[in-house]
């Protein structure tokens, strides 16, 4: 029979450390659980370990991405950067260059950037404000050249347009006022001398070419003959860069001297010539008695003649004829101021003059009072 072991006399098996596994010793049955604890604790560790390793693994030297780049690489495409990265990017601040340029009068204008290049479009008034613009952005951190695509805005024109005055009278006529051009000064004088002499013109146009064309003309005055009154009304109607703005000449009546005067039969000259025929010596003798009777009174004496013959051939007859009867009538004790004006055909009673009755009318001597 086996020896009997007792209680006492077992012999008794050392103690483990506490922590420490067996596994040589463990039975069969224990493995599987301490493996998984084993890879429990692996993967613990890795988690604690993990976050300080370089993500990209490199081992060149270089710093390893920042959270913030990567974040900014985990951005989905095409969308659109802010403003704090496109200055980031290529280093122009275009909000602070708008504002710069508002504040110098520019803010209507248009500003890109494409790297260091800025584009600038819009319209400005002038190449002084032009080069302002370009320089003042040439200037700013990060700008290294401007492409210009501004352009210059069209001239502001005077709304302001000439002014003229015709101011007629009998014996004479002034032309007064602004006009844009010389050649705008002559036409207007030109049309004046068509009506009057050239002595009888005062011309005081002053050209301003700040102004514009039509040149605005008034026509004012007053005058007793109804052919001079309906010529110089018209005279500038179609007078190309004039418009006649203003008509407030009179046509007056004659005075009872003056209707005394040209009531009197014509005055009658050897044909071609200024020799006065000897049956007009009584009217002349009616026409000094009338005026010695109202000394005070200046007369106009008007040669006029019909269109026959030369512009200049007929100016020069009807000076002569004018000039004979003044002569005549101051023979005659005349002291009255008197005037000898030889208007040619310029005044032309009836227009065309191709009858010889019509001629006849055309061919005369006029009084008119001053």
């Amino acid at each position: 029979m086996p020896d009997e072991i007792t209680h006492d006399e077992r012999r008794r098996e050392p103690e483990r450390p506490k922590g420490a596994v067996a596994l040589a010793d463990e039975s069969p049955d224990e493995l599987p659980a301490l493996l998984a604890i084993a890879v429990g604790v692996a993967i613990l560790a890795i988690a604690i370990v993990w976050p300080t390793i370089d993500p990209l693994n490199r081992d060149d030297g270089s710093e390893a991405a920042t959270t913030e780049q990567i974040e900014e690489a985990a951005e989905p495409a095409g969308e659109t950067p802010s403003e704090e990265s496109e200055k980031a990017e290529s280093g122009i601040d275009l909000p602070a260059i708008v504002t710069g340029l508002t504040g110098l009068g520019f803010g209507d204008l248009d500003l890109s950037a494409a790297g260091a290049v800025v584009t600038a479009t819009g319209e400005v008034a002038d190449e002084e404000a032009r080069t302002q613009v370009l320089d003042f952005i040439a200037g700013q951190p990060g700008v290294e050249s401007v492409i210009d695509e501004l352009t210059i805005a069209a001239p502001e024109i005077d709304a302001a347009q000439g002014e003229a005055t015709v101011d007629a009278a009998q014996a004479s006529v002034i032309l007064t006022g602004t006009v844009p051009d010389q050649a705008t000064a002559d036409a207007v004088y030109e049309r004046a001398v068509a009506v009057y002499s050239e002595e009888q013109v005062d011309n005081q146009l002053v050209v301003d070419e700040s102004r514009t064309i039509p040149t605005q003309i008034t026509i004012a005055g007053a005058m007793t003959d109804p052919v001079l009154f309906d010529q110089i009304s018209t005279a500038f109607d179609d007078l190309e860069g004039v418009e006649v703005a203003t008509r407030s000449i009179a046509l007056e009546e004659s005075s009872e001297l003056e209707t005394s005067l040209n009531s009197l039969d014509p005055i009658q000259f050897a044909s071609g010539s200024a020799i006065i025929e000897p049956e007009s010596a009584a009217i002349l003798d009616e026409a000094a008695a009338f005026l010695n009777d109202n000394p005070d009174v200046a007369v106009e004496i008007g040669g006029h003649t019909d269109s026959r013959g030369s512009e200049e051939s007929n100016q020069a007859l009807s000076q002569a004829r004018a000039d004979a009867v003044k002569a005549a009538l101051e023979e005659r004790g005349v002291a009255n101021q008197l005037n000898a004006v030889g208007f040619g055909e310029r005044r032309l009673r009836v227009d065309p003059d191709d009858t010889p009755e019509a001629q006849q009318q055309n061919r005369r001597i006029e009084f008119r009072l001053l």
